[in-house]
């Protein structure tokens, strides 16, 4: 399942072909971020992937609603199925809606990414914002660059997000990032809490790593 979220939180959650169906959201969130790099730094690529399946931390996924997603999607028990939060990144770093600019532009060049979700201050995801984004709001004069001190995050972010469930299959959620040209998919579960973030980087690992029948099952 996916939903969308945009400043007054969750408007939609449906299935993948009731989202295209939507088609007046493509417009405004395909290739808003899109073109930017992978949301996690190039340094914790290999050791993401080596130690993820021997981390304590994982999300509390509860088997009953990993049971609801396979019934609704008529899949059969006996076949192994990767869902979003076996391979998604987490926990997940967000940027405050309220930051400013100046303070967003220190918050990337401390934690090295390209695009971060937005959370308000009930930790709830509204939004998406990347260096793109970030790059719409400098001034440039001679050699001097200054950031605009009167805005904030939430005048500069991506104001709608698409995000999938915990549960939801990859392959579905690989179509949704292709159809949608996003290369990342934050994830959210029932209670709109952000649990994590998957990117095209940890497909492509998940491909690398694992057996195309596990994968394509």
């Amino acid at each position: 399942m996916f939903s969308v979220y945009d400043i007054q939180g969750r408007r939609f959650h449906d299935t993948l072909e009731k989202l295209n169906d939507k088609l007046s959201l493509k417009p405004a969130v395909k290739g808003k971020y899109s073109n930017d790099a992978d949301v996690v730094s190039e340094k914790n690529i290999h050791s993401r992937s080596a130690t993820k399946r021997n981390r304590t931390d994982e999300p509390n996924i509860s088997n009953s609603a990993i049971e609801a997603y396979r019934q609704v999607r008529h899949l059969p028990q006996r076949e192994p199925i990767y869902h979003a939060y076996q391979l998604m990144s987490y926990p997940v770093k967000a940027i405050p809606l309220d930051m400013s600019i100046p303070q967003a532009q220190r918050y990337f060049q401390q934690y090295k990414y390209q695009q971060m979700p937005v959370v308000n201050k009930q930790q709830r995801i509204v939004g998406m914002f990347s260096m793109s984004d970030l790059l719409q709001f400098i001034i440039v004069d001679g050699d001097h660059i200054h950031y605009l001190r009167d805005k904030k995050v939430a005048d500069a972010m991506s104001k709608q997000v698409i995000t999938t469930d915990p549960v939801s299959d990859i392959r579905r959620v690989a179509q949704a990032m292709q159809e949608y040209n996003l290369a990342a998919i934050p994830v959210a579960d029932e209670q709109d809490k952000l649990v994590g973030i998957l990117s095209r980087g940890d497909l492509l690992r998940a491909i690398i790593n694992n057996p195309p029948l596990t994968i394509w099952s």
